[in-house]
């Protein structure tokens, strides 16, 4: 198991896509985009091109499929040999993998938006999670004035990345609530620094994922919100992808690898808790906090384009973007 250093993961998700981009102009844009909608349908059952894949993952519970298709066998039942990449940050993951450092990885879902606005040429080929009123949400210290969602307006909300999955689905939630978004200030913070930041006073609230969410809840904070309720309830949120270069070049192994994935979301789904064990192989979660994690929903199949096309229209509702990304390029087809 590879661990990539700390000073990849400081960078924020829009500086490490640029130099994405840039890193993989060399080789001309039309490399990158090789290929539109890649469909792992139509590989065939043959041998996967390339055995052995290096996956980008995040050590948090939300990235369990991955270990589960390891340690099921899923991987090996289809001709593959995955490592998993730790990544000390997701931020790092999507550009690792354009550059041609990992072969997937996953991230947030508007990640991948982004990138396709961008022109990097990804494809998602697999679910990740789905989110629930558990999965991640706002939190105030105890003693803060803010005691419900529309006491929010006028404050100061620290996410891990702006433009992306923690401010958009506050906002469009929010907004649902007729609480004025152009009142609230967001900053951008790592996890790790934000239990601090709030115990300081330095921020208003922050939003927070497993394990974090834990952490900051007990040191005696709070929760207001529910950031994947209303609008965003059950809302898609982070999944496996590849370059389109990739996949057109390696279907069988695309293919592979998506239904290996597939059987480990269908076993989560049957049984979360094994979560808790997989989180524990590829992070330094202790049993006792696995074992006080709050889960996120896992559901089988392959990427549903109608359900995260969601996402297009928060993104543009929150003003991440103006122009939809057109879901048949983005999303591997059946």
């Amino acid at each position: 198991m590879r661990i990539y250093p700390r000073s990849m993961a400081a960078l924020p998700l829009a500086l490490t896509l640029a130099a994405a981009l840039a890193a993989c102009s060399a080789g001309g844009a039309e490399d990158t985009a090789a290929a539109d909608a890649p469909d792992t349908a139509a590989s065939t059952d043959g041998e996967p091109e390339i055995a052995e894949l290096a996956v980008g993952i995040v050590p948090v519970v939300d990235h369990a499929s991955v270990q589960v298709a390891v340690d099921e066998g899923f991987f090996e039942e289809e001709g593959l040999s995955v490592e998993a990449t730790v990544m000390q940050g997701g931020a790092a993951a999507l550009p690792a993998m354009v550059s041609g450092d990992l072969h997937a990885a996953f991230a947030s879902y508007p990640s991948f938006f982004l990138a396709e606005q961008k022109g990097l040429g990804v494809t998602i080929v697999a679910e990740g999670i789905r989110g629930n009123e558990e999965t991640a949400g706002v939190f105030v210290n105890v003693d803060s004035p803010i005691q419900d969602p529309e006491d929010l307006a006028g404050a100061t909300i620290a996410v891990n990345t702006l433009n992306n999955i923690g401010d958009v689905s506050i906002k469009a939630a929010l907004d649902e609530l007729g609480v004025d978004m152009a009142s609230i200030q967001f900053v951008e913070m790592p996890f790790p620094d934000m239990p601090a930041a709030l115990s300081l006073g330095n921020v208003d609230a922050v939003w927070v994922a497993e394990p974090f969410r834990s952490i900051v809840a007990a040191e005696g904070a709070r929760k207001v919100f529910a950031s994947y309720s209303g609008i965003a309830e059950e809302i898609p949120v982070s999944g496996l992808g590849m370059t389109d270069k990739f996949v057109a070049e390696n279907p069988n192994t695309a293919a592979a690898f998506a239904r290996a994935i597939e059987k480990a979301n269908a076993l989560l789904a049957e049984d979360p808790d094994a979560a808790r064990e997989a989180v524990q192989t590829y992070s330094e979660t202790s049993p006792e906090a696995a074992a006080a994690l709050e889960l996120p929903t896992w559901v089988e199949g392959a990427p549903d384009a109608e359900e995260l096309g969601r996402w297009n229209d928060l993104m543009i509702a929150t003003g991440a973007f103006a122009e939809p990304v057109d879901m048949a390029d983005l999303v591997a087809s059946e």
